[in-house]
């Protein structure tokens, strides 16, 4: 049994895509396709904070890593951050404080090496500033760069891969892959799925690829 279990919000859910196939459906199709016993579930919940993913998580990880097997192997990521930042009535208000966020990050690293060591977080994506608010909540791409980077200073610190999406998007037009502002159209899932899935094998947390 090997599986990889995704953890994150309505982007891992793959909001803004109809049906909601997402980067984690395409990686699911890939992987799966490798190996009859290989799983991946998407456990993306549109709207949650690391405030609401560490009151699952264990529940969530623990109904899904079977170890039982002797060949059982799991790769967990874990992206979150834009729903912290969400917050109501200024660009500045936030959900989640960086210092709260900073325990969460930590809290969720530790959470997740319990289970395995092949852990992976992925950035947050830059969002069109000009369209806040959205649904009465501020997400600016300020924030996002500051809480980015509070995820990657754990990771460093803790010795956990960071994929940052958000420097690479940040630098191309993005916002054709935008379908709202903040969630991805179905280009933009395509391109996430072709940046995580190529640094999962570059970093061998997959170790290897068939010929598609």
């Amino acid at each position: 049994m090997k599986g990889i279990l995704c953890f994150g919000d309505s982007i891992t859910h793959g909001r803004g895509e109809m049906p909601g196939i997402g980067w984690v459906g395409r990686l699911k199709e890939y992987y799966e396709s490798q190996d009859f016993y290989n799983c991946v579930f998407n456990l993306g919940i549109p709207g949650n904070t690391s405030e609401d993913m560490l009151e699952r998580f264990d529940v969530e990880a623990k109904a899904r890593v079977i170890y039982r097997r002797p060949d059982s192997e799991y790769i967990m990521t874990i992206s979150v951050g834009t729903n912290d930042i969400g917050g109501e009535g200024s660009p500045e208000a936030v959900v989640v404080d960086k210092e709260q966020f900073r325990k969460n990050i930590l809290s969720l690293i530790s959470k997740a090496k319990e289970f395995t060591e092949k852990l992976v977080f992925i950035s947050t994506l830059p969002v069109d500033d000009s369209k806040s608010p959205v649904g009465g909540l501020y997400f600016t791409n300020k924030k996002q760069e500051e809480y980015n980077d509070i995820v990657k200073e754990c990771c460093e610190k803790e010795k956990v891969l960071f994929l940052d999406l958000y420097s690479d998007w940040i630098k191309i037009d993005y916002l054709e892959l935008l379908v709202d502002g903040i969630h991805p159209n179905d280009k933009g899932y395509e391109l996430m799925y072709k940046q995580i899935k190529e640094f999962l094998i570059t970093n061998k947390v997959i170790e290897w690829e068939k010929k598609e």
